[in-house]
């Protein structure tokens, strides 16, 4: 008898079903897909059977056929909440988490106390960021099975991304002893993730290093080995990690999310656009691409790409992508000028971040208000232990600092150390504040090669003013200042992921009202060593302003200084882009264009005399 007319015993099934799986795990890919095939001729209403035959399909990247299969077995098997849960996941890989979210919720109504339906809610929302809701859930599906090691490691990646890391190390540690875990190689890679937030970069380093030798065939390990570069600045060495991955598996499209990355922040535009529209080529709905985009490009050869965002139903979207969409849309529809529809979609960007983040805009101002308060003599510390010239640039974001970064590190003799955190560390870390320049020094020394001059661009340095002055030999001071409301827009306009006072414009106007507050008492104090360079007198006047700051540190003039959009270091801020276009002035008092979004802001800058003057 011909096997397309046998019907197969529940036995017979599962056997059928474990051959095909070994002969899947041995990469004979068509001899399984026969095995399935023949089985299903007649077999067509086993669970087991086409559940496992949509699994194979999902391994295989199949997700068309997969998620027809699923939706079917669905129908049939309405009970079994299997089905429901892997098309979750094929939709969560597609980024489509509103319809994965939907499928969650049928299955829920189900099932609602499965607690591997509740560890898929939780993957679910930490895939879109919102940390909060996917720790209620993995706390849940915990409660009700508290055996499965997956469930805890899953609650150990939460509590990192929620910034919780001894508490995530804790259930790692024990995990790590258990002799029944089989799941060494995620619990290495999340310590390694914590060795990075503590700034433990040489730790991390050797434990990716060991993932990358040892397991030649993970991705994830040539994808976190790369983006510890990223972090570490070291571009090329994360170059040379993504392209070894890239040759081993060409379709892992988060490979390609950090090549643009490298190429974007290393002034290769072009390269990086090239990346972000291959990602969208692979999947239509990859908002943080589009978002990418839309900040280095027009979509003037890909209208097919342009109208699909601008036409998303963007209520659909998760917290994550809705975020990414909607900067995203706001920035097209900035540069055609579409200046109130703009303010409609960055209003939402900024509204669903805040749900996300807590402002930090309190905590800035006390920090800043705490060392306001430190008696520091105003005589300035003069030692000759160091030759080097410390430059502070320091300011609010999108003040124009990095532009200026970029005209000083045209001289040859600087070191641009980008926005590190040394100083904040240094002090942190010295009970004794005569140690700090010790302390940073040291930083300095072991991270950059010597040189006679450096610039350190941590903007909020600026609440450090007093102990720079006193303390650190040689050292200057630049405060970047811009037209405050075209500031603050600006603020508001950058999806600063890291400052999460940028959501709110009250808070954003408030930090700047207080910051030049204490500039300009700082400026009185300690006024030597402070030169107030404006954006906009630079831009327009760029032959007058630029000697004055290359003479007041005390340089010989080049006229190289007058073209920092030649110059070719890394870049790493959110003004990579445009500081690689000639000087421009076209972004001189845009606010306007936004005033009615603006108006709670603009409350608060006309309040200060001051302030409402350099409007």
């Amino acid at each position: 008898m011909n096997s397309k007319n046998i019907n197969l015993s529940n036995t017979e099934i599962i056997k059928k079903i474990e051959v095909a799986k070994r002969m899947q795990k041995l990469g004979q890919f068509k001899e399984a897909e026969k095995v399935y095939a023949d089985a299903l001729k007649n077999n067509g209403n086993s669970f087991d059977l086409i559940y496992s035959y949509a699994l194979f399909c999902k391994d295989l990247k199949n997700y068309i056929f997969t998620k027809k299969l699923l939706v079917d077995l669905s129908k049939k098997f309405p009970s079994n909440i299997k089905s429901y849960i892997v098309l979750s996941e094929i939709l969560t890989i597609e980024k489509r988490f509103y319809e994965a979210e939907q499928v969650l919720l049928l299955a829920k109504n189900i099932e609602p106390k499965n607690s591997d339906l509740l560890y898929n809610f939780s993957r679910l929302y930490w895939s879109g960021e919102n940390f909060q809701l996917s720790l209620k859930y993995i706390n849940q599906a915990i409660d009700l099975n508290s055996n499965i090691d997956t469930y805890k490691i899953l609650k150990a990646d939460i509590l990192i991304c929620k910034g919780q890391i001894d508490e995530a190390l804790s259930i790692l540690n024990l995990l790590k002893s258990a002799e029944r875990n089989n799941k060494q190689l995620q619990i290495k890679y999340l310590i390694s993730q914590i060795y990075i937030r503590k700034k433990r970069f040489n730790n991390a380093e050797e434990i990716l290093l060991k993932m990358v030798n040892e397991y030649k065939q993970l991705e994830m390990g040539y994808l976190n080995l790369c983006n510890l570069y990223i972090l570490t600045k070291e571009l090329d060495k994360g170059l040379d990690i993504i392209n070894k991955g890239i040759s081993l598996f060409p379709e892992y499209i988060p490979f390609y999310k950090n090549l643009a990355t490298i190429y974007k922040n290393k002034g290769q535009s072009n390269k990086a656009i090239e990346c972000h529209l291959l990602i969208i080529k692979k999947n239509k709905y990859d908002y943080n691409s589009y978002y990418e985009l839309s900040t280095i490009y027009d979509f003037s050869d890909h209208k097919d790409h342009l109208n699909l965002l601008l036409n998303i139903n963007i209520n659909k979207l998760n917290i994550s992508s809705k975020i990414y969409a909607a900067f995203a849309i706001s920035n097209i529809l900035h540069k055609t000028k579409e200046y109130q529809k703009s303010s409609f979609y960055l209003k939402i960007a900024n509204d669903e971040s805040m749900k996300l983040n807590e402002s930090s805009y309190e905590t800035r101002i006390k920090n800043a208000e705490f060392f306001r308060s430190i008696k520091i003599k105003n005589s300035k510390c003069v030692t000759s232990r160091n030759s080097n010239q410390i430059i502070f640039i320091v300011g609010m974001p999108r003040s124009g600092s990095t532009l200026l970064e970029n005209i000083l590190s045209l001289n040859n003799k600087v070191i641009d150390m980008g926005e590190i955190n040394f100083l904040e560390e240094s002090i942190k870390e010295n009970k004794d504040i005569e140690k700090v320049f010790n302390s940073y020094n040291k930083k300095r020394e072991e991270k950059f090669k010597s040189s006679t001059i450096v610039t350190d661009k941590n903007l909020f340095n600026y609440v450090y003013c007093s102990i720079i002055y006193k303390y650190f030999p040689n050292a200057k001071i630049i405060h970047c200042m811009r037209n405050p409301l075209d500031n603050i827009l600006s603020i508001y306009k950058t999806n600063f992921r890291n400052q999460s006072f940028c959501y709110n414009l009250i808070d954003i106007a408030n930090l700047y009202v207080h910051h030049f507050e204490i500039m300009q008492e700082y400026k009185k104090k300690y006024g030597e060593i402070i030169y107030e360079y404006n954006y906009e007198a630079l831009v327009r006047n760029p032959m007058i302003e630029i000697p004055k700051i290359i003479d007041w540190l005390g340089w010989n003039w080049d006229e190289a200084y007058l073209s920092p959009q030649k110059n070719t270091r890394n870049v790493f801020t959110a003004s990579s882009a445009q500081v690689r276009q000639k000087i421009y002035s076209s972004s001189i008092g845009i606010w306007k264009e936004y005033k009615e979004l603006l108006a709670p802001s603009i409350e608060i800058i006309y309040k200060s005399k001051l302030l409402k003057e350099r409007i």
